[in-house]
């Protein structure tokens, strides 16, 4: 509840590029309050608002091919522009409220700027400057994290080849002290240059005592997960390895995976709801509270989880290469076909007896997403015994039945499943089809269609049930950057091409 008291702040101290969002009065006066963050105290408190309120997932999942069409005549579907238009791969300009792209943008902002004015704050302190170094350190976490989602999605899918051929997104270091200033998108290369700077000078000030909650801020544990994930993104797979084995001690992630067959699966649906996502879960490295309508609306859109793709990727026991099925319990909602992983529940927080906003907590990161990124570095590495471990573990926790004797993935049985010889191949899309099993309805899936140019074909239906019409999206397709905010043109900022 802290944070709730807390995120009204996060306003006040909105950097340059945010000066477009429709108040008169915002506009007429450069926001600059670092006067007052002349405590440690106070710094602390601001960088609550570090982390953004926007909820990514709405919008990478319905691009992803994790989602499908459930048809317009399906009982009891929500019809959002914020659902149609990712699925559709056009952009999203009717709606601008939680759960857009145009929100996520402007709150990823947000929370740089609040980033930034502490690191000014703490630049400028005269004393006691040991004491800041936590804080320092979480703020430099936040900018780069934040910088990282802007960049993964609204920019071209990084790729060391061409990554300096592509406009980025600002990068901006600097609290906003005017009320129009220009910005230049630079490159991906650059952005990333950027991203690691911050995420080397921050990661080594990171002090879980500094929090009385640390997983509600980047704690070691987050920081190192982020670490993997964004080393994994620039292809540097020993930098990947390194910061996955320091999440744990000793690199044992035994104890670290939810327990999805022996604790979850015994629990009542509303029961795993409430659980998913809680600081108590030794899975959640790192969570982060949005203002969203994800928790209500996620299972009832018409582009979303369908039987098909449930029985294609977690039923169907010959789609895996262990030939038995996933063991992660699902449920429906008032009808046959409002699906749903048991991930997420709203809370509502009511700003007067009858009016309010929904609220989720989603796990920024993961325990398994830190396991499937260091087996893929793995088998990049060439080290396919310790990533086949990391992928037995798992599946040891999401397999019913699992007998190790018997069901261990080998390379054998994953050259038989895939028809392909290279053994970094054939791990990898091991890693892939696990990794997109496990994070359904979270949206992490839409991280490695980029890292893999994958193709996503979406299909949608008419009244009658059949295809009307095919979707296809490669990998070079601007389409799949979403577009950027129409106001930062007056920042002097290009939209993506279409």
């Amino acid at each position: 509840m802290k944070r709730i008291l807390y995120r009204p702040v996060m306003v006040l101290f909105a950097g340059v590029i945010l000066l477009t969002m429709g108040c008169k009065k915002f506009l007429e006066k450069a926001p600059d309050m670092r006067t007052d963050l002349n405590s440690v105290e106070k710094v602390k408190s601001l960088l609550v608002t570090a982390y953004s309120d926007g909820n990514y997932i709405p919008m990478m999942e319905s691009a992803s091919d994790n989602a499908g069409d459930k048809g317009p005549l399906a009982p009891s579907i929500y019809l959002y522009e914020i659902n149609r238009g990712p699925f559709m791969f056009e952009d999203v300009t009717g709606e601008n409220g939680q759960d857009a792209p145009n929100y996520v943008w402007n709150n990823l902002y947000e929370a740089i700027s609040a980033a930034n004015h502490a690191l000014r704050a703490i630049e400028e302190v005269d004393q006691d400057k040991e004491d800041y170094l936590p804080y320092k350190g979480e703020a430099l976490l936040c900018r780069a994290y934040a910088h990282f989602m802007l960049v993964t999605l609204y920019a071209h899918a990084y790729d060391p080849a061409d990554a300096a051929q592509h406009p980025g997104v600002p990068y901006v270091t600097e609290p906003g002290t005017v009320v129009q200033a220009q910005y230049d998108r630079k490159t991906v290369a650059y952005v990333y240059e950027m991203i690691e700077k911050d995420l080397e000078d921050g990661l080594p000030l990171i002090s879980n005592s500094a929090y009385e909650v640390p997983k509600f801020h980047f704690n070691r544990q987050a920081a190192h997960a982020f670490a993997a994930r964004f080393y994994l993104f620039k292809r540097e797979y020993d930098k990947v390895v390194q910061h996955a084995n320091q999440v744990f001690p000793g690199g044992d992630f035994s104890n670290g995976l939810r327990p999805w067959i022996s604790v979850y699966n015994n629990w009542e649906t509303e029961e795993i709801r409430v659980n998913y996502t809680r600081s108590n879960e030794t899975a959640n490295l790192m969570l982060i509270e949005t203002t969203s309508w994800w928790g209500r609306r996620y299972y009832r859109y018409r582009y979303g989880l369908t039987q098909s793709l449930i029985n294609q990727i977690l039923k169907n026991a010959q789609n895996n290469v262990i030939k038995k099925a996933w063991g992660q319990r699902t449920s429906s909602y008032n009808s046959s076909t409002n699906f749903r992983m048991n991930k997420f529940d709203e809370y509502f927080v009511y700003h007067t007896a009858s009016t309010g906003i929904g609220k989720n907590m989603i796990p920024a990161f993961s325990s398994e997403e830190v396991l499937f990124n260091r087996a893929e570095a793995y088998a990049y590495l060439g080290d396919y015994e310790s990533a086949l471990n990391d992928l037995n573990l798992y599946a040891s926790q999401r397999i019913a039945g699992y007998n190790p004797s018997t069901d261990r993935v080998t390379l054998a049985k994953i050259e038989s499943f895939y028809g392909v010889e290279d053994p970094t191949e054939g791990v990898v899309k091991t890693v892939l089809d696990f990794k997109r099993a496990e994070f359904i309805q979270e949206g992490i899936r839409w991280f490695d269609i980029l890292r893999h140019k994958i193709t996503v074909t979406h299909e949608v239906l008419n009244a009658d049930g059949n295809v009307e019409k095919i979707i296809v999206v490669p990998h070079g397709d601007p389409r799949r950057m979403f577009q950027l905010p129409p106001e930062v043109s007056l920042a002097g900022i290009d939209p993506n091409p279409r």
